[in-house]
């Protein structure tokens, strides 16, 4: 089956970033430099690894000469698969095709499996998916591995941020796509899976969108079941989808145009004229920018999506690593052996870093390498009661009190959507009424945008939770914990 799990263009919900001057500064490995600036939030980073191999670099943004961080020599990366903003843990596929996590928190570097896997996958940094050659799918974590072996050999992954895994098994005519919730093995669903020759995936996980010879396909994972099918011009060379998910912008073959497709009326929208054929597509994280990589050339075309126009042309290289957009609207990009970073709305060259090119390159967001505050490192006291420790007579000692378990259970929560927008969540929950309860919304970040969640409980039992969502009449899934 030729379905390709395509690269997370962008890495929507990861702010991009700007890089290291010069002037580096050098500070033993695992340890982090810099006074508190008095914000609490998520700091804007670079992790930089040499792509002859070597220490990983961390450095903050907008401050170039900083060093936050560094380890022990890690290998090469090739392509990012995923960050966990909890636990700073990077996964990412090497130059030699293996898995690797790097936990930039605890300063550990792990080659996740010495098997030969193709079809790396991951969906939270923690995690990482891939199918060995007898066609076993094997998750690698830091605790150990597990492996489920489908009916027929797996050929593509793709794990969902809920924690359920999706498994292409079979091949051509007879692909189909089975769902599960590992670590248990049994199959939730199971629906017919077209040959695709590239797949697409909101951050979000909502949605997985397929290029297949009469369009675009589209999956509602949630709830697997298909939507109608695009019909483009011709077939799709590149895709990539908006950081909401809201809109795929699609490449075809003969046209020097960047068709652009709604989700939500599931049909093509607009069309962005473009100098020239393109081959590759790269999207803005906060979707200002889309940038296309020049068929016959090497200039990038810098597309402003809210305007629909062509802004104008740069000259560089496109890797896997680069170009990305920063999220001050600026352009990051190779420049022979050095990294330029361009103005996006002007195009003009704002700084260059020399050599910067010999290096592997990866924006984050997070607050991990922020001192901690005072107060959390604090010696924990509890008030006493003086006991007179030569008394006999137990009436004549104080009585405590007794010690009760405060440790709720975690329960059982409804998850209906979840959304950037906060408007659109607050819409869903007032409409959604099971049993004398009403939805709510919650709010976490992830990567460091703000996502709102529609949840419903917490239950007390997994049944309840499900027979709640049942009762909603709406898509819906069951996780354990707090929302």
């Amino acid at each position: 089956m030729a379905v390709v799990l395509a690269r997370r263009v962008g890495l929507a919900l990861v702010v991009g970033l700007a890089a290291c001057g010069r002037a580096d500064r050098t500070i033993a490995a695992g340890t982090q430099s810099g006074q508190s600036s008095g914000y609490a939030g998520p700091q804007a980073l670079v992790l930089r690894i040499p792509r002859v191999g070597g220490s990983p670099r961390v450095h903050a943004y907008p401050r170039t000469d900083s060093l936050v961080w560094s380890g022990d020599p890690a290998p090469t990366p090739s392509e990012v698969l995923a960050f966990d903003d909890e636990s700073g843990s990077l996964a990412y596929k090497d130059v030699d095709g293996r898995a690797v996590l790097l936990e930039m928190r605890l300063g550990t570097i792990t080659v996740a499996s010495s098997q030969k896997l193709t079809n790396l996958a991951s969906s939270n940094g923690d995690a990482i998916y891939g199918i060995g050659t007898d066609g076993s799918v094997i998750r690698m974590t830091p605790s150990g591995d597990w492996t489920y072996k489908p009916t027929q050999p797996a050929r593509a992954v793709f794990p969902e941020p809920g924690g359920e895994l999706l498994i292409a098994i079979g091949s051509g005519a007879k692909t189909r796509l089975v769902r599960i919730f590992p670590p248990e093995r049994k199959v939730l669903d199971d629906i017919p899976f077209p040959v695709a020759s590239q797949t697409v995936r909101t951050d979000l996980g909502d949605r997985l969108y397929l290029a297949v010879d009469s369009g675009l396909a589209v999956l509602r994972t949630r709830t697997m079941d298909w939507g109608a099918v695009i019909r483009l011009r011709d077939p799709i060379l590149a895709m990539a989808a908006s950081p909401s998910g809201d809109r795929v912008f699609a490449l075809t073959a003969s046209n020097n145009e960047i068709s652009v497709i709604d989700r939500f009326r599931e049909a093509v929208t607009e069309r962005l004229e473009l100098p020239g054929h393109a081959r590759d597509l790269r999207v803005d994280p906060f979707g200002r920018y889309v940038l296309a990589r020049a068929a016959e050339s090497d200039s990038i075309w810098v597309v402003a999506i809210g305007t629909q126009r062509v802004i104008g042309g740069i000259k560089g290289g496109w890797r896997a690593d680069l170009p990305f957009v920063t999220y001050d609207g600026a352009i990051v990009v190779t420049s022979g052996d050095d990294v330029a970073i361009i103005d996006g709305e002007t195009l003009r060259l704002r700084s260059r870093i020399r050599g910067g090119a010999h290096d592997f390159w990866y924006p984050f967001l997070w607050d991990g390498f922020r001192p901690r505050a005072a107060l959390l490192d604090q010696p924990v006291t509890f008030d006493s009661v003086a006991v007179d420790s030569t008394a006999t007579d137990s009436t004549a000692q104080p009585t405590l009190g007794s010690v009760t378990d405060t440790v709720a259970p975690k329960g059982f929560i409804v998850s209906f959507a979840a959304y950037t927008v906060e408007e659109s969540a607050r819409t869903l929950a007032s409409r959604i009424h099971v049993g004398g309860e009403n939805a709510r919304v919650v709010t976490s970040s992830r990567n460091g945008t703000a996502i709102y969640r529609v949840v419903l409980g917490p239950f007390l039992t997994r049944a309840e939770a499900d027979r709640a969502g049942q009762d909603s009449r709406l898509p819906y899934w069951v996780f354990e914990g707090e929302p």
